[in-house]
């Protein structure tokens, strides 16, 4: 069994979007990272509190993903990978149904 890292996983995630295994074949790190994602980009409007669960969700990629910040340090390095979120801002959702 290989180590896989909460970065690789996420990274993995972003480049392979759609899964190449069936869920139940899935390892599980693969699965979390791919609902973490799902979570991200998908609020139910309906749900309450989706939308602060779908921000959480984005803050956490970022987080993982860029590296965060201590206090007194210089500012992470930019890179080469992007990620791309919906837009949560308000009447995004509304639009699409």
């Amino acid at each position: 069994m290989s180590n896989v890292t909460i970065r690789m996983a996420l990274r993995y995630v972003a480049r392979n979007p759609e899964p190449k295994l069936e869920p139940l074949d899935m390892p599980v790190w693969e699965h979390i990272a791919r609902t973490l994602y799902d979570i991200a980009n998908n609020p139910d409007p309906r749900v309450r509190g989706a939308m602060t669960r779908a921000t959480r969700a984005q803050e956490m990629i970022l987080t993982r993903t860029g590296g965060k910040r201590r206090a007194g340090t210089q500012p992470i390095r930019k890179t080469k990978d992007t990620i791309i979120f919906r837009d949560l801002t308000a009447g995004a959702i509304e639009h699409e149904q």
